[in-house]
């Protein structure tokens, strides 16, 4: 219980920072409803997820990417922290 409990934390706080930072440049296509989703957001990035997936990874955050224009942001409880989740969020502002 505890650890999902932080998932929903780290997942709710990545979903409204990538709201607040990334605009209307970025689309969160995962379900709002804590209840229906895991630890991940999949996120279609405007100008290419492919890019910014290996903008991220330059940067030394890992991000999955499915064809043809999502990357999968997962936030794991065990070793995810609320600074790396924000980390990301700026990185995708940027």
């Amino acid at each position: 219980p505890a650890l999902r409990a932080k998932s929903v934390r780290l997942t709710a706080y990545l979903e409204r920072l990538v709201d607040a930072a990334a605009g209307d440049r970025v689309a969160i296509l995962t379900p709002r409803d804590p209840e229906r989703r895991g630890a991940q957001l999949s996120l279609r990035v405007r100008e290419g997820s492919r890019a910014a997936r290996e903008r991220l990874l330059a940067r030394g955050i890992v991000c999955d990417y499915r064809e043809p224009d999502v990357a999968r942001a997962a936030p794991v409880p065990l070793y995810t922290s609320f600074h790396d989740v924000w980390h990301l969020a700026r990185a995708l502002a940027e």
